[in-house]
């Protein structure tokens, strides 16, 4: 019968199977393309201001260091060097270890601004008078630490930077400034800045609101110079304004720009990074348009061969656009499509099993990221929850019981505050490691967020027993000093138990066990600290 209806309906069967096909591609490309495009979106937006977070926290550590650096030498400086010239000069040439972090030189200027009492290095063009610098004015002024506002070395003619501590004598006399002048483009101090940019055609800008001026920038030509008039850069008006975090922003010239703002306290600085949006995401422009040119590429060999070899080639279409159309209506699972040929139906196939592997693989990275702490790597509040709720339903099977341990570190906030939040994720980093191998494979780390961990210990027959003695190791695991970046931290840790036997299971809900063990954490905090702690019991 197919052969006395000719060639024409195998021609229009091919046309029809070949339009399916494409519909099936088309729609299966959209919906992906969209799903890729958003996705990406977020991660290259979320790269971008973790990135300038960093860069911002670096440069805010590198003024604390100096700033702190100066004040220590202010502290030690006798206050009799002043009236005595030459023993000051020596006595700051021997200052060397601070040197490196002020290479421009160290002044130290009398309470009426003029000429140093000493100064290293000695330089011929030191000026004679520094009454007209706004460090000067405001240190003699409030009598406090101040970072100046970014200015030319009258010195080498540099762009710069002075931190000015003002020293007193024994009775609160202002006896002058110590003063130290470091170069903006000194090595290890804006290096992450300097010279670099996110993008091809991006930039950073370190901004001094408060001055109106240009710290640095990914130009080293625009480095101590006023920013644009307010009005004339949408996108530095809307970070002194307030803007802060991940935005798109559209630029004077109409074009939009990937904007991440984040802070430097300790100069009221601000750091900016714009990157146009077609170059912060041309991946993803990248992969839409790929994706759309192989679909193109392979549908027109597709018709052609679908036409010439009707016999050969019309049921693995048939069959193929079947299976694709399952899949869009949802009748059938999505898996990877059966391929018997090696031509460019093949082709297909294998594309889509290809763009279909990547969307299973974004799915399983969303997955891990919603129940891991991204920085520890341990289970967080979600997965330790669900673990807890399973185990309660097990022990009432199995006649075994389970204990909870809450822990709170002890003295880290210091840490953070002192060190800077990069050194407090690698303590926390370390931490979770050391938690983790003081207990069995079977029992469960996780993190809750800031310094707080809980460890589920299962299948046990005497639950606290054995949850003092993982309590035990774990003061002891976090009592070993900790080395980071050449520092040694000592911490300690709160910790509280909850129990819950196969009688209690019954009766017994996560929050409640969590609830147990955070009273007990508190007790032993209430304690001493540095200890383990069981819930308060009630007298029947």
């Amino acid at each position: 019968m197919l052969a006395t209806l000719g060639s024409s309906l195998k021609a229009r069967i091919a046309v029809v199977s070949v339009l399916l096909f494409l519909a099936g591609i088309s729609l299966i490309t959209f919906f992906a393309t969209r799903i890729l495009h958003d996705d990406m979106q977020a991660m290259l937006s979320n790269r971008q201001m973790t990135g300038v977070s960093y860069i911002a926290r670096d440069i805010d550590a590198k003024l604390t260091l100096r700033q702190e650096s100066l004040k220590r030498v202010a502290l030690n400086m006798p206050p009799a060097l002043f009236t005595d010239p030459p023993a000051m000069q020596q006595w700051l040439e021997d200052r060397k270890a601070i040197h490196t972090l002020f290479t421009i030189g160290l002044m130290v200027v009398p309470a009426d601004g003029g000429p140093t009492i000493g100064d290293a290095p000695r330089l011929k063009t030191r000026p004679k008078s520094f009454v007209d610098r706004d460090w000067y004015i405001a240190a003699t002024s409030t009598g406090r630490p101040v970072i100046s506002k970014p200015l030319i070395a009258r010195a080498t003619g540099e762009p710069a930077l002075v931190i000015a501590i003002p020293v007193f004598d024994n009775d609160k006399k202002l006896l002058g400034i110590l003063a130290g002048v470091t170069p903006l483009a000194a090595p290890g101090f804006l290096d992450l800045i300097h010279g670099t940019s996110p993008g091809k055609h991006g930039s950073y800008q370190l901004v001094s609101p408060q001055h109106r001026l240009f710290v640095i920038t990914s130009d080293a030509s625009k480095a101590v110079t006023p920013i644009p008039a307010a009005g004339d850069d949408p996108i530095i008006d809307a970070a002194i304004k307030g803007q802060r975090g991940i935005k798109i922003i559209r630029n004077a010239a109409l074009q939009d720009e990937l904007i991440a703002t984040a802070e430097v306290p300790r100069a009221n600085w601000l750091l900016v990074a714009r990157q146009p949006t077609d170059e912060a995401f041309e991946p993803v422009s990248n992969s839409l348009r790929n994706t759309l040119l192989i679909t193109a590429l392979l549908s027109l060999p597709s018709i052609i061969i679908l036409l010439w070899v009707l016999n050969r080639l019309l049921q693995p279409i048939a069959q193929l656009a079947r299976e694709l159309h399952d899949m869009a209506d949802g009748t059938r699972p999505m898996q990877p499509v059966a391929t018997h040929t090696a031509d460019e139906v093949a082709d297909v196939a294998l594309s889509f099993n290809r763009l279909q592997e990547r969307l299973r693989s974004q799915e399983q990275r969303l997955a891990e990221m919603a129940h891991h702490d991204m920085l520890t790597g341990l289970p967080n509040r979600r997965m330790i929850d669900q673990r807890l709720d399973i185990e309660l339903h097990r022990i009432q099977r199995n006649q075994l019981g389970l204990a909870l341990l809450f822990l709170d570190l002890d003295r880290f906030k210091p840490v953070n505050d002192t060190h800077g939040h990069a050194v407090g994720d690698l303590v926390l980093a370390e931490i979770a490691g050391r938690l983790t191998r003081a207990v069995r494979d079977v029992d469960t780390v996780a993190r809750l967020g800031g310094d707080e961990f809980l460890i589920l210990l299962t299948d046990t027959e005497k639950p606290q027993d054995a949850a003092e003695r993982v309590a035990q190791k774990c003061i002891a695991a976090l009592a070993e000093t900790i080395s980071i970046n050449n520092l040694e931290i000592h911490l300690g840790v709160s910790i509280g138990i909850a129990t819950c036997s196969s009688e209690q299971a019954a009766t017994m809900t996560v929050k409640q066990l969590v609830s147990q063990a955070d009273t007990a954490m508190y007790q032993a905090k209430a304690e001493g600290r540095n200890r383990y702690a069981l819930p308060p019991t009630t007298d029947s």
